[in-house]
């Protein structure tokens, strides 16, 4: 169902493309619990992830530290929080631990930011190796590692840039050389170091179907590339996507099929300098098979409204888009049930694989600031990580959300708690939720309502063990 308005514009490229406005979005909706973490110093919430054992955690970034929170997701409960002092935290992946999960944690050291990574110990937080992986350069010249994956070999792969222009940033910095490096888990010694001239900036790198590894990056004056590697490091080729010089990239994300996702935001004309949501869909080989750009979730002015994706995450029914939208411009203007313009919330957009959108949802923290910086995807729903100003200022904030979304395909819609059975908690939630007509949890047939037909539906499958 294409649930959009489709409004043309021209970029300076002299290339047309569209923005696609939702026509409704949910407002902090299907929440399971939502909190704000201050024990620490504040500081911009970079990424996040949820473990395999189901819990949250995030890398933010005070001032000349790096912070690391770890919460129960089920009650949303802290867990601990460590902060590491002479660093920057960008990016954070989960590997296997004795029993639990471990924390690979990268970003920059020191006053020059050096590459950095750091394996945290699930359990307590404790550093179990720490490593700074030098690169010649001089003054002004700065080093980063933005994100890091376990590939199917199960050694990590970390992605940045070596020479940057800037230090102390997770947006993309030119002027350097993309880098991607292939490190064991056990201490952090580097197996191979691959820099690429041909791209200012490794982002992200995900593993294709065929074992090879891709790399999202940008060429200043040139826009968007892809890069592919094989597992020993080679360079087998850059390609520059066409018509992406204004997009500015943030992540990338591979579905099952194999099909790349790049996500980022893209400026447009506008009193309030508005950018949009902008997402790529391509092949392996670098050919572009569509690209939207998407704006204004709350209906405010599309001269004003700011929309600024950090995430992007490729689930079972779609793709999952976060980040932030508001305005900076003194336009300020208000449209219930939604915070004022110049309060940015959370913005989660879920569109199919070609590119149409789902759901469109909006989030905050007690009506204020609340930027998502991130999203993880879990079974039907997500978290999403977030820069607030509730309890103070660029705080960690955390809410998770099933709203039946992103669900294995063999699992059973009527399990609406996801404990693996349908029982009577499940026939509680459809009963209560009766004669709902919009955004409706309970709505387990897909037809809008929560109607005699779901709860016969959900009758018929009492007491069904689900996967």
């Amino acid at each position: 169902m294409r649930n959009l308005i489709a409004i043309a514009f021209v970029m300076s490229t002299c290339v047309a493309f569209a923005q696609i406005v939702p026509t409704a979005s949910g407002y902090n909706e299907d929440v399971v619990w939502s909190q704000v973490f201050t024990q620490g110093p504040a500081g911009k919430v970079n990424r996040g992830i949820v473990d395999s054992a189901g819990d949250c955690v995030a890398v933010s970034m005070p001032e000349d530290l790096a912070r690391v929170t770890k919460v129960n997701g089920e009650n949303g409960v802290l867990v601990w929080t460590v902060t590491i002092n002479n660093r920057v935290g960008f990016g954070i992946c989960e590997i296997p631990g004795d029993g639990h999960a471990d924390y690979i944690v990268s970003g920059g050291a020191q006053n020059s930011q050096e590459r950095w990574l750091t394996r945290l110990h699930g359990l307590t937080g404790e550093v179990m190796w720490d490593q700074v992986y030098s690169y010649p350069g001089g003054g002004g010249q700065y080093d980063g590692l933005r994100t890091v994956m376990v590939g199917s070999d199960g050694f990590l792969y970390a992605s940045g840039f070596v020479q940057g222009d800037e230090s102390d940033t997770i947006f993309v910095v030119y002027a350097g050389s993309s880098v991607v490096m292939k490190v064991d888990p056990v201490n952090g010694d580097v197996v191979w170091s691959s820099v690429n001239n041909a791209s200012e900036y490794a982002l992200a790198t995900i593993q294709g179907p065929n074992g090879d590894l891709y790399s999202g990056g940008v060429m200043y004056d040139e826009g968007l590339s892809l890069t592919r590697r094989s597992l020993d490091g080679t360079v087998l080729s850059t390609a520059v996507l066409p018509n992406t010089e204004s997009v500015i990239p943030y992540d990338l994300a591979t579905g099952s099929d194999g099909q790349i996702y790049y996500g980022g935001h893209s400026p447009r004309q506008g009193a309030g300098f508005p950018y949009d949501y902008t997402c790529i869909s391509l092949d392996v080989e670098g050919t572009i098979e569509w690209r939207y750009d998407y704006a204004n979730p709350r209906g405010y002015s599309l001269n004003h409204i700011r929309n600024e994706l950090y995430g992007l995450e490729a689930g079972t029914d779609g793709i999952y888009m976060f980040g932030g939208s508001g305005d900076e411009s003194g336009y300020s203007a208000t449209l219930p049930p939604f915070p004022s313009s110049d309060v940015w919330v959370g913005w989660v957009l879920h569109v199919d694989f070609e590119g149409e959108i789902v759901a469109s949802d909006v989030f905050d923290h007690a009506g204020v600031n609340s930027a998502t910086e991130y999203g993880a995807l879990i079974e039907g729903g997500y978290v999403i990580f977030n820069d607030t100003d509730a309890g103070g200022d660029t705080e960690v904030g955390m809410i998770k959300i099933l709203n039946g979304s992103n669900s294995t395909p063999n699992s059973c819609a009527e399990d609406l708690d996801l404990d693996g059975v349908v029982g009577i908690s499940d026939v509680l939630l459809v009963l209560g939720e009766f004669g709902c007509a919009s955004s409706c949890f309970g709505d387990i047939d897909g037809d809008g309502l929560v109607n005699v037909a779901d709860v016969l539906q959900m009758i018929a499958a009492f007491g069904s063990e689900c996967s």
